[in-house]
């Protein structure tokens, strides 16, 4: 796998050593807390919704507006990194991003906090790409290039993972508004470091106009897939569970689901946006999506083994918390905790495996296995009389493989590309991880309801108060966080025998949650399984082009 871009420039033109590497920090600074805000908002809705009055479906808005916005964008956005500039993009997001955090910080109810969030989800769009066409080009090859990505993948998954743990932090001891005000100041410091000592590349070339109606086929198309698969499980997949959609705001009296109307729209409209580009590609004029791209093997495979990777973590990232809060009885904070070891092996993976002269190839691959047997091994931990420091030393190690796998991927998917198209191919490769992220979600989710609500009908053949079957129904559905202990002292006999059999009942009902659960993680590792096919594409290329060199004459 070469690497086609040119970098023949004067030795006195580079910048310091030293000077590349503060640059660096200050980007990956500025990116942690960008990155931070993917996951940080999960825990601290039941804090928001109590604050603002609102309900817990509105809230959920909160969180899908952030992904509908960060996914549709993304692709356009690392257009436009190359033709501004990806330095330019990058600072023009942080300002941003300090502002739509400002806003969440102040909003007093939801429309302003769904403002704040999807100028947040913009950022996201605009930072992921421009950051990794900088990396692509500060650091062209050799070990240096392995472990600048290594740190920039560490940045962003440990972000993924540890963004629950410091949201329950400040929501449990201060308030959820500080998640997002923090931001602010932090964000000035990385914008002034970014500014002084990054160094700006050089723009795109333009061959017409800007491709507006392309632009629009693929936001509109993104943001209609995304939302579906973010909203399924609560609309319903096929069946429609409510009259009404968006907090009320439209409404559906169709027996059918809006979610796969929804997203079979989307998908034509990118069928439609692919037929287009195409078009004008062979034509020669700008287009939003250079699909020669796809005829680069190492970003082809590399972009589907990095999206098949990250579908099975979201997985963990959904699921882990849901068991620690839900059958394990843990606080936000509690919960954070015990999905901490996903985060610090993600941390650990990249840095690591950047210290060995080893083929990049194979040690991805290595990692691509390693990580559903990782996966795996959780099912059987998973139970209602279970712990959540079980769960540890298999977290620890399927974050360690996602790191490693990850950062080396990165890296090798952008080797071949111009630098030209660096941010484009970096807002493709991320926009097909948050799309197969949001689709393991939806389905994982759909999963777990799925399996645990059936035995919601047997509620009603409890000998309970209406109050008892409604606490049940709502820890089924995952929307109470903590069934409280109940007592016996000071009851009589049979109040006494009453709450047992109501305790007994929560134990079968956290035990169903496990179970499934139990599934829903094995769904997970077939996810993350199905990148080792992909990591073999890279494998086979890697032995074509070693041939292919053997071949050629002296």
């Amino acid at each position: 796998m070469t690497n086609s871009i040119d970098h023949t420039t004067s030795e006195s033109t580079e910048p310091s050593r030293r000077r590349k590497w503060w640059g660096f920090t200050f980007l990956a600074f500025s990116l942690l807390v960008i990155a931070l805000d993917l996951s940080i908002a999960d825990v601290t809705l039941p804090s928001i919704v109590r604050d603002l009055g609102i309900s817990a479906d509105s809230a959920s808005l909160i969180i899908t507006v952030y992904m509908v916005v960060a996914a549709s964008f993304m692709v356009l956005m690392g257009r436009v990194s190359d033709l501004v500039g990806a330095k330019k993009a990058f600072l023009v997001g942080a300002v941003l991003f300090g502002v739509g955090s400002a806003i969440t910080g102040i909003a007093n109810d939801l429309g302003m906090l769904m403002a704040g969030r999807s100028m947040q989800g913009l950022v996201m769009a605009i930072a992921i790409p421009a950051s990794m066409s900088l990396l692509n080009h500060e650091f062209p090859d050799g070990r240096e290039r392995v472990l600048a990505f290594s740190i920039w993948t560490a940045v962003i998954g440990s972000a993924m993972a540890l963004g629950p743990m410091i949201g329950g932090l400040l929501s449990t001891y201060f308030s959820w508004r500080w998640a997002f005000w923090m931001n602010v100041p932090i964000m000035i410091v990385g914008i002034i470091g970014v500014y002084y000592l990054v160094r700006p590349i050089g723009r795109g070339e333009r061959t017409g106009k800007f491709d507006i109606l392309g632009s629009l086929l693929l936001v509109v198309g993104l943001a209609l897939v995304v939302f579906g698969l973010q909203e399924a499980p609560s609309l319903g997949w096929w069946t429609a569970k409510s009259d009404y959609v968006l907090n009320g705001a439209i409404s559906w009296p169709f027996t059918i689901s809006p979610v796969p109307i929804v997203v079979l729209l989307g998908i034509l409209l990118l069928v439609l946006f692919a037929r287009y580009e195409i078009r004008l590609n062979r034509k020669g004029r700008d287009s939003v999506l250079a699909f020669s791209l796809f005829r680069v093997p190492s970003f082809t495979w590399g972009t589907s083994a990095a999206a098949a990777m990250t579908a099975g973590v979201f997985g963990l990232l959904l699921l882990i918390p849901l068991y620690a809060q839900f059958v394990l009885d843990q606080n936000p904070l509690g919960a954070g905790v015990i999905l901490a070891p996903l985060g610090v092996g993600m941390a650990l993976g990249g840095p690591i495996v950047a210290r060995f002269e080893v083929s990049p190839v194979r040690a991805a691959l290595v990692c691509l296995i390693i990580q559903p047997i990782a996966t795996l091994s959780l099912i059987p931990l998973i139970s209602a009389g279970g712990e959540g420091w079980w769960l540890a030393p298999a977290l620890l190690v399927d974050g360690f493989a996602w790191g490693a796998a990850f950062s080396l991927l990165v890296s090798m998917l952008l080797a071949d590309i111009p630098k030209e198209l660096s941010g484009v191919a970096s807002g493709t490769q991320v926009a097909a991880r948050l799309l197969a992220g949001a689709f393991a979600g939806a389905l994982l989710t759909g999963l777990v309801l799925g399996s645990v609500g059936a035995k919601v009908q047997d509620i009603s053949q409890k000998n309970l108060t209406s109050t008892q079957q409604q606490e049940i129904t709502q820890l089924y559905e995952f929307q109470n966080e903590l069934v409280p202990p109940t007592t016996t002292s000071g009851q009589t006999a049979s109040e006494a025998r009453e709450i047992e059999v109501f305790d007994q009942i929560i134990e079968e009902v956290k035990e169903d949650m496990a179970t499934g659960l139990r599934l829903a993680i094995g769904l997970a590792a077939i996810f993350c399984g199905t990148g080792v096919i992909f990591g073999l594409g890279l494998r086979r290329q890697e032995k074509r082009e070693a041939k292919a060199q053997e071949t050629e004459p002296a």
